[in-house]
């Protein structure tokens, strides 16, 4: 199975997300979703938590604004439609472990860059 910058798009969206709301809980249900229909909806729980946060403008951590500024919802979009084509359990461990793995990788990039900013590097 290969791995497109859709993922990266997702991942980029759930990582806003641990980034602002230090919220682990939704990388946690995906990456354990045993079904499809399991993944789709942890994915829905976030993306309405991430759409609630636009819409309130209440960012607090300049690096989550900055990812989300970089996020192309149309390859997101793409990465959500690839869950409704796999068609084993172990295809789908390996797609929602990747995802996850990315939204840690890339909220721990964003980070270490606030923390950097803040000490003054």
């Amino acid at each position: 199975m290969s791995y497109s910058r859709s993922v990266d798009n997702l991942a980029k969206a759930l990582a806003v997300l641990i980034v602002e709301e230090e919220n682990y809980s939704y990388i946690d249900k995906l990456g354990y979703a045993p079904s499809k229909d399991l993944a789709l909806y942890y994915l829905r729980e976030a993306l309405r938590d991430l759409h609630s946060l636009i819409r309130g403008g209440g960012f607090e951590k300049p690096y989550a604004r900055k990812l989300l500024s970089q996020i192309n919802l149309d390859d997101a979009e793409k990465a959500i439609e690839k869950i409704g084509e796999i068609s084993t359990r172990r295809e789908l461990r390996e797609y929602l472990s990747m995802l996850a793995s990315k939204a840690l990788a890339i909220s721990a990039k964003a980070l270490l860059k606030e923390e950097k900013k803040e000490e003054g590097g």
